[in-house]
């Protein structure tokens, strides 16, 4: 797989144009473009740019562009917002300021998000509340797909089932009404303030189950299973009725089993269809935001966490480790990079965004 580096600001306006194309508010264009930009600046290829041939093939019969997403329940720290069908970059934006607001007031917010189509990576979506100086968390379903098999079948029933977690480290430096994801990078310089993990519950990503697939290439250890319950390292027994198997694997798969199943149980809390063939294919998300004043106090949590974080970084090295790095360091330096010297991208993908820009009349990226 080949790499190319290339201006942040120009893939950007491709994105923008591209969207608006489509038929999507100018403003709207631009916080999604800066959403799917940041998290291939941050080098999650899966789940960042290859998020506009996707729209190719579901806009407008899957995905209507104009969709609007509303709250259509409210109750105290509570909120349910429908997407309609829609993006979901803008159900998550009207989720994360209904969170934020209602933690502020609350302590405590929960938002249930139904009916949206792929929101690519969940962690990018926690960065700006964790730089604000809030816990954030995020679990993400998708209704059709078939995936992964409870632990001891083999049957597909699940999505892979993302699910986010992040905190801050510092005291926030930045007002929030500056944060945007494409601008993560100013608050990034230095020591990275906030902890941001982003996973799957299943063993990985479907989108590096397809990247392995599309090099012709193994998995380091055997967690797939064929339509038959063998295990293998190869991931084309998935397009063969084969399943990935739950972060833990073969004999600890209980533990992603567990937090999948509880996944499934908030998509049906917010609306959404719990795994489900038959169903339109939407993704459910479901998002907490904790203010941490409403506990021990900022004060106390700053000054605590600080004194763990720093016991943590000074571990002793494992053979082959160069460091300890905290989930989200590595992204978050790398959105940095980005912006100073340019998106890495894949190539292959550079020239079908170039063969879009093309079909519509719009500025080739490069």
């Amino acid at each position: 797989m080949q790499f190319k580096t290339v201006n942040m600001e120009k893939v950007i306006n491709f994105g923008k144009s591209y969207l608006k194309y489509k038929g999507t508010d100018e403003n709207d264009a631009s916080y999604i473009t800066d959403i799917i930009v940041t998290t291939e600046a941050m080098g999650v290829h899966t789940h960042g740019l290859t998020l506009f041939p996707y729209f190719e093939s579901v806009i407008p019969d899957e995905l209507n562009p104009k969709a609007r997403p509303h709250i259509v329940k409210e109750k105290g720290a509570s909120a349910l917002i429908d997407a309609e069908g829609g993006f979901a970059q803008l159900a998550m934006k009207l989720a994360e300021e209904t969170a934020v607001k209602k933690a502020k007031e609350q302590g405590i917010a929960m938002i249930a998000v139904k009916n949206a189509l792929w929101m690519g990576a969940v962690g990018v979506y926690l960065i700006p509340l964790a730089f604000q100086g809030y816990f954030a968390q995020i679990w993400a379903q998708t209704s059709t797909c078939t995936d992964c098999a409870p632990f001891g079948g083999i049957e597909g029933t699940f999505s892979t089932n993302p699910v986010g977690f992040a905190f801050p480290v510092r005291k926030p430096s930045l007002k929030e009404d500056t944060f945007r994801p494409g601008e993560l990078s100013r608050g990034t310089t230095g020591e990275v303030p906030v902890v941001v993990s982003d996973f799957s519950t299943a063993s990985m990503s479907m989108g590096k189950v397809n990247t392995l697939i599309s090099e012709g290439a193994k998995a380091p250890e055997e967690v797939f299973m064929d339509s038959n319950g063998r295990l293998t390292d190869d991931p084309a027994v998935i397009n063969q009725g084969g399943t990935l198997l739950f972060f833990g694997g073969k004999n600890y798969g209980y533990k992603g089993y567990g937090m999948s199943l509880w996944c499934e149980a908030l998509t049906a809390l917010g609306g959404g269809s719990a795994n489900n063939p038959n169903s339109k294919t939407r993704q459910s998300i479901n998002l907490t935001v904790i203010d941490p004043e409403a506990f021990e106090g900022t004060d106390y949590y700053y000054r605590e966490i600080e004194r763990f974080t720093k016991r943590v970084k000074q571990s002793k090295l494992r053979p082959g480790f160069k460091e300890i790095r905290f989930p989200g360091e590595r992204g978050l330096k790398q959105l940095q990079l980005s912006r100073e010297k340019g998106v890495y991208i894949n190539t292959e993908l550079l020239s079908k965004l170039n063969a879009l820009a093309s079909k519509y009349g719009i500025e080739e990226i490069e």
